[in-house]
């Protein structure tokens, strides 16, 4: 989850959010250099508060975005296995949406599983739209995930997902750029 976002000048050589309508529209290009952000470390889950505590190993990510999927794997008894939602990280604390069973000194791999992006970045504060233009890597699908509303499935955050084209596996590393537009409002 690692991405740097650069807005594409207008006719104009203007950056800046431009009317359509009574909303605004933005051209961004997102240069994803690390899609899944995977991170091995060992610590102690308890099942009964749905925490993960680090104990030793790589630090856990602290740029987590509430709401975001987590996927856990190399799990001791495979139980913990899976994909949850992030809920809290308090120093080396992890509480997660679920935790199935309570195991101590568990070496396990952290994966993210999309690419969360503030609507800020992209200078608005809420988003009707969301259009995919094109992408550097023909070999990847990329999509905007939603929720059941029709909203992204993070307030406030762009969700964006990616799978190989070939195999429809998770995509791992650097994703390269994609365009994107967005439709929205700005902040008065």
């Amino acid at each position: 989850m690692t991405n740097t976002v650069t807005l594409i000048a207008d006719h104009l050589g203007s950056t800046r959010p431009r009317v359509q309508g009574t909303e605004y529209i933005v051209d961004a290009v997102v240069n994803i250099t690390d899609f899944d952000q995977a991170t091995t470390t060992t610590g102690n889950f308890d099942h009964n508060l749905n925490t993960f505590l680090r104990t030793s190993g790589t630090a856990l990510p602290t740029n987590l975005i509430v709401g975001q999927n987590v996927i856990i794997s190399n799990a001791a008894t495979g139980s913990n296995d899976g994909t949850v939602t992030f809920v809290s990280l308090e120093a080396n604390n992890l509480t997660l949406s679920a935790v199935t069973a309570s195991n101590t000194a568990d070496e396990i791999t952290l994966t993210m599983d999309q690419e969360v992006i503030p609507y800020s970045s992209f200078g608005l504060t809420k988003v009707s739209q969301v259009q995919i233009l094109g992408q550097q890597d023909d070999t990847l699908l990329w999509c905007v995930e939603l929720g059941t509303t029709g909203e992204t499935t993070i307030a406030d955050h762009l969700v964006l997902k990616c799978n190989t084209a070939s195999s429809g596996a998770q995509a791992t590393g650097a994703a390269g750029t994609i365009r994107v537009r967005l439709v929205g409002q700005i902040g008065l």
